[in-house]
Parts: structure tokens; sequence; C-alpha cells
């Protein structure tokens, strides 16, 4: 079979030909013909004025580092907990567990795409098998994005529980309640991150998307679902950092104590940041398409 072509060239193998199709069909181009290729903007400059660029180098570090800070932080958290005596074992470091295994395989799976998905060029510097490798792999990622933030919210509503436990029952109720609901949330958000497309297949496999009689269906409106989710998403950051506050001004412990719980729980705030920047940037992409 040959090599796969350029996004914005004629399809080079059988392969080409049907993610062509499929995104033509995004594009709402169904009577176009997928053997001469995908026209999109910006065009390759002519080879005069073409210089190669990439960040892919930048992408792969900022994902190497990110992991090598979860797995050191994870790590050293986990094994206090086994190896010293005054610390006990929680159901806050259980959730942290399956929170560590997924937030450490979203970077693994977007060090993939670098390698293996274009991550980095111009689109007409990626090929089309580099894009479908790059497609499958991004809905992986989005699916396992909300239930990685449940599992760290829970471990956080657990160790809250841990403060609270013989203060208050009312606060027992209330941090049960809300870790309840991330429960509910990590369900739902799975289910429809599936579900987007019918077949949901079409979603991952562009190969598959073409080979179908039918253009894939939207089954819903994805700007809403993402508003939706980031909407919960920061709606219980709020509460958290809120708890937090209200639970540790009402301990009974040393002002360095506190300042330093305060501070180890300030970088929640960041998550709140990321999460609404992370959805305007995902507004400005919904306009396009790829």
């Amino acid at each position: 079979m040959a090599p796969s072509a350029l996004i914005g060239q004629p399809a080079a193998n059988e392969e080409d030909y049907w993610i062509a199709k499929a995104l033509l069909q995004s594009l709402g181009m169904v009577g176009a013909d997928p053997w001469k290729g995908v026209p999109l903007p910006p065009q390759r400059p002519p080879p005069e004025l073409y210089r190669f660029e990439s960040r892919a180098s930048s992408a792969a570090t900022a994902y190497s580092v990110s992991m090598a800070f979860m797995i050191i932080i994870t790590l050293t958290r986990l094994g206090l907990r086994i190896f010293s005596k005054r610390m006990r074992w929680g159901l806050d470091d259980t959730m942290m567990i399956f929170a560590f295994t997924l937030t450490v395989a979203w970077p693994s799976l977007g060090l993939a795409n670098v390698v293996h998905g274009g991550v980095g060029k111009h689109m007409y510097d990626v090929t089309y098998h580099q894009y479908y490798v790059f497609k499958y792999i991004g809905s992986i990622q989005s699916i396992i994005f909300y239930p990685a933030v449940a599992f760290i919210k829970m471990s956080i509503i657990a160790f809250n529980m841990r403060l609270t436990g013989l203060t208050s029952r009312r606060w027992m109720i209330v941090h049960w309640t809300l870790f309840a609901s991330m429960v509910v949330f990590a369900i739902l958000a799975i289910l429809m991150t599936c579900l987007f497309f019918d077949p949901p297949r079409a979603r991952f496999d562009l190969v598959f998307a073409g080979k179908l009689d039918t253009p894939p269906r939207l089954t819903m409106d994805m700007a809403a679902t993402g508003y939706g989710l980031v909407a919960i998403h920061v709606t219980s950051d709020v509460l958290l950092l809120s708890f937090f506050g209200i639970v540790l001004w009402k301990l009974q412990m040393s002002k360095i104590v506190k300042f330093r719980l305060l501070l180890v729980f300030a970088v929640g705030a960041l998550s709140f940041a990321a999460a609404v920047k992370w959805q305007l940037a995902q507004k400005m992409l919904l306009v396009d398409p790829l």
C-alpha cells in the first residue's frame, strides 16, 4: 500500500480515501470526490516559501513534565501513607489511585499523539493516516478527562470528610451527597462523550465513518454538552473550595497548619481557572469541525 498522502492532496491509498470521505462529510461536502483530497485552508505554501515548522517537541516536553510531576507527587503521598506509622490509609487515598491512573493515562495518550498523530504540525504537514490516529486517540482522551476530574474531586471530598468526620454529622451528609454527585457526574460524562455519534464508533474511527452508507448522525449538541459538563465541573470546584474554607476556619489547629492546608487547596483554584480557559478554547475549536 502506498504511503499516506498529506491532507489537502489527493488520496494515495484506500485508507486515505475513506478518511477523506469522512472529513468531507463532516464539512458538509457529501458529493465531493474523496480521491481528490480534502481542500482545507490554509493551503500549503509554494516550495520557495515553504518552511517546515513543528511544536511537537514542546508538546512532548509539556506532557512529559506533567507526567513526572504527577508521578513524583502521588507516589510520595502514597509512600507516606503506607510506610509512615502516623498516617492511615483512607478513602481519599483509594480514590487518588483511580485518579492517578486516569490522569497519567491522559498525557500518555497525548505523547502517543505527538509521535503518531501529527500533533504540533501544520495541517498541511499532516497525513491522512496521522489525522486518523489523532482523531482516534483524541476521542479516548476526551472520554477519560471528566472521570479523572471526578476521581480527583472524590479524593478531595474524602479528605475533607477526614477533617469533619468527628465534628459534625451535617457536614458528613453534605460531603457524602457531593461525593455521590461526582459518581453520577463521572458516569454521565462517560455516556455522553461516548454517544455523541450514531453509531458511536464513528467518533473514533474515520475509516469506519467513511464506509457508512449515510454520514454518522450527531445524537446531541456537542457545544451544549460541553458547556453542561464544564458547568458541573466549575460549580463543584467552587463548592469544594468553599466547604474547605468553612471547615478549616472552624477546626482547632495552629495557624501554621491552617496556612499549609490552605496553600495546598489553593491549587484547586487553578483547576477552576483552567476549566474556564479550557471551555473558552473549546468554543473556538467548535467553529472548525476538524
